[in-house]
């Protein structure tokens, strides 16, 4: 008769000791969270789960953990459950933070899900949440598309002693040749497993290779208890600067010295870290990354100039650049004049992405993603690269790399180089030959600049009304395209004046629209250089537009007077080095100028309504030139008796696209076309109206609509014909991206 109550009094007492277990298991693991020690939390809540596995606070602190540790997939399976438990009452972000391990995982499927209902949920459509959702959703389409066609590049993990079961990044090239880095190192047990503590020290190590073999890093600078070290940095004036962050104080920049070391005087007491100092728009110049009042939010990357010991004029770089995630990372490279940096706000893979941006006339422009494999869903930071060996360094968490805590739970440096498949040499006869691509090895060198080139179409530049050469019938033009772009900018406070104060219609025209295209353009410059010292030949297909002011036949001389401007801008850029090229015919410009008639419907072409013909952003957007389309002039013609095929590369959904292919008629007799058949709106094909003669070429134009949805694409076009092949067959392939 006593067994039920004995038997009750047993489960109780075993109830009560689970309970306690896990109380005790949480202690602990809070103990850990407040020391910094996430993954130890991780396994302790893990402990406590085994018993108290629904409790949503319990959850909420493991997915905490293992986010913080860098495990992925366990934290994105319990932020779901607390956020289908919770609906976002306790824990709002939890549904941000199940997207954000989504895309670090590389579940993109599931975080597209996820970033949609953070879209809807967000009562700020404009605020930061809302950002960060169209930025995920833009990198979760460019994450698939990029790793549905990967970059040619070749990754190397460098080995141990270089990386170790610890933590290493930051890698930078430095003086003597050696690779300098940083490791957060901590104690081994016996086992010379990893011991779990909040307490590890950063130090800057140095290493070189022998005959392929790399030497075990030596420190830099003594070890100092609870200080870490990190992030080094060479002035081109011999200054040597670091980070150095200490327990409950912010990371300030130091100035080493034979006498010591002290904080870099003109940045204050705010956090202050990952120093890189070159000469930059003719000063000695500091980029580094902080947190202080004044940037976007989060980490950003700020400026400032370099006079010996002592900074002054500190400034953020702001957006583009800065966003109100985190920036950081900050690595310029002298012969590109390019930025880079790394962002965790930016459209990515998940996490951390690297960027690059270029510095033109003034400003830097939109960040590029580095792409995949060089970016991937973990963490990717610290971006090096050197253009005389198109090499770099990156630091990455990604699987691979060596750990003991979880697959992505440390960083490993990695080395990253542009295999040589195409290089002018030297040949004993003094002569230039070119080296084809090996079997398996594409693209080459010249495929790539074609297609970075027409990455960055269309190059849109404007112009102030009847400008250049006012009143003129002149078809050319003496002024460059910069020089009409100062003064466009000098006649802003006309437009000012015309609208009387209401101008932040006509701010954003000059900042997003006519500052932007002159950075593009000197962007699509430098890559243009690249290809015709490359040996290749180009051509650019230039268009005009312009306002209906005045009648077509003279909008239609003005439209080459300005080309006319972009030709001299081609030939004074780059101190000249396009010159030659545009001498010898190796870079061609087709002028394509158009009159009123092609002049959008709806502007002004009033002379007795200057606001709205002259000074209206409408009327401004019409008043431009367009380069639209580049061509590799040194390919052949693509004979009628085989299949054509035609690569559009990237094309915006929604944005109408034109490219041209040159056919050759290598029959015996003269071949007409009659039209193209096509089983899709998305293109449509226009085809020679004359007889091509035996031996001659002709163009075929095809025209994407921009009605197709993001992914890769590949259409055929049947063109019936007479004289030669009953049927040609035109394959039209390219990559959609989003608007």
């Amino acid at each position: 008769m006593m067994r039920i109550p004995c038997l009750l009094l047993a489960t109780a007492l075993a109830l009560m000791v689970r309970a306690q277990n896990a109380a005790q298991f949480i202690t602990w693991g809070d103990n850990a969270m407040a020391s910094g020690d996430f993954y130890g939390a991780s396994k302790f809540y893990a402990e406590a789960m085994g018993t108290e596995g629904g409790r949503m606070e319990l959850q909420w602190k493991y997915a905490e953990a293992c986010r913080q540790s860098n495990q992925y997939p366990q934290a994105a399976a319990v932020y779901e459950k607390v956020q289908r438990k919770d609906q976002g009452r306790t824990h709002p972000e939890a549904l941000r933070w199940l997207g954000e391990m989504q895309l670090c995982a590389g579940h993109y499927d599931e975080a597209r899900k996820t970033w949609t209902k953070v879209k809807q949920k967000t009562k700020d459509k404009h605020g930061i949440t809302a950002q960060r959702a169209d930025n995920a959703l833009a990198g979760i389409a460019l994450a698939k598309e990029l790793m549905a066609h990967p970059e040619a590049v070749a990754i190397d993990h460098l080995p141990e002693p270089v990386n170790s079961y610890d933590s290493e990044f930051g890698a930078r090239p430095g003086p003597g040749g050696k690779l300098y880095l940083t490791s957060l190192r901590g104690e081994l047990n016996d086992d010379e497993e990893v011991v779990d503590s909040a307490h590890y020290v950063a130090r800057i190590f140095h290493s070189d290779t022998a005959a392929g073999v790399w030497a075990v890093p030596q420190a830099t600078g003594d070890l100092r208890p609870g200080v870490s070290m990190a992030n080094p940095a060479w002035s081109p004036g011999g200054l040597y600067l670091f980070s150095r962050c200490e327990a409950r104080l912010p990371c300030r920049i130091m100035l080493g010295q034979d006498d010591g070391q002290r904080p870099l005087e003109g940045l204050g007491d705010a956090m202050s870290t990952q120093p890189m100092v070159v000469p930059f728009r003719g000063r000695e110049t500091l980029f580094f990354t902080s947190d202080r009042p004044g940037g976007e939010g989060g980490l950003d990357i700020w400026m400032a100039d370099l006079d010996g010991g002592s900074a002054s004029n500190v400034r953020p770089l702001g957006p583009p650049i800065n966003t109100p995630g985190n920036e950081s990372c900050p690595f310029f490279d002298m012969d590109q004049q390019k930025l880079y940096f790394s962002s965790d706000f930016l459209p990515g893979f998940g996490g951390y992405d690297n960027f690059m941006s270029r510095d033109s006339a003034g400003v830097f422009t939109a960040p590029v993603n580095f792409m995949y494999p060089l970016n991937g869903p973990a963490n990717d930071l610290y971006p090096t690269f050197d253009l005389k060996t198109m090499s770099g360094y990156f630091t990455s968490n990604r699987a691979g790399s060596l750990a003991k805590k979880g697959a992505t739970c440390c960083n490993d440096i990695y080395r990253y180089s542009y295999p040589t498949l195409r290089r002018a040499q030297r040949d004993s006869t003094g002569t230039d030959s070119a080296q084809d691509s090996l079997p398996g090895e594409a693209p080459t060198v010249a495929e790539k600049r074609i297609t970075s080139l027409r990455e960055k179409l269309p190059v849109r530049l404007y112009f102030h009304n009847d400008e250049p050469g006012p009143r003129s019938w002149d078809t050319l033009s003496a002024l460059s395209y910069e020089q009409t772009w100062r003064a466009y900018k000098a006649l802003r406070p006309d437009y000012h004046r015309a609208w009387e104060g209401d101008t932040a219609a006509i701010e954003e025209f000059f900042r997003e629209k006519v500052d932007a295209g002159l950075a593009r353009l000197d962007e699509f410059t430098a890559l243009l250089r690249q290809a015709l010292d490359e040996g290749q030949r180009i051509e650019l297909r230039v268009r005009g537009f312009a306002s209906p002011l005045a009648k077509s036949d003279y909008n239609a001389n003005l439209s080459l007077r300005r080309i006319s401007s972009l030709v001299n801008h081609l030939r004074e850029a780059q101190g000249g080095a396009l010159r030659p090229y545009l001498e010898s015919g190796a870079l061609r410009i087709t002028k394509s100028p158009f009159g009123e008639d092609r002049s959008a419907g709806g502007v002004s072409d009033r002379l007795d309504d200057l606001k709205g013909s002259v000074y209206s952003v409408g009327a401004a957007l019409e008043r431009r030139i367009e380069i639209e389309q580049v061509m590799d002039a040194g390919a052949d013609a693509r004979p009628l008796s085989a299949p054509i095929g035609l690569d559009m590369g990237p094309l915006v959904q929604g944005q109408e696209r034109e490219a041209t292919v040159t056919v050759r008629n290598d029959t015996d007799g003269p071949v007409t076309m009659h039209g193209a058949q096509l089983d899709c709106d998305c293109f449509t094909v226009r085809v020679p109206d004359h007889a091509i003669a035996p031996g001659d070429t002709a163009e075929i134009h095809v025209l994407f609509t921009g009605r197709l949805r993001p992914g890769r694409v590949s259409r055929e076009a049947i063109i019936p014909t007479s004289g030669g092949p009953a049927t040609l067959r035109l394959t039209i392939t390219g990559t959609v991206i989003p608007h």
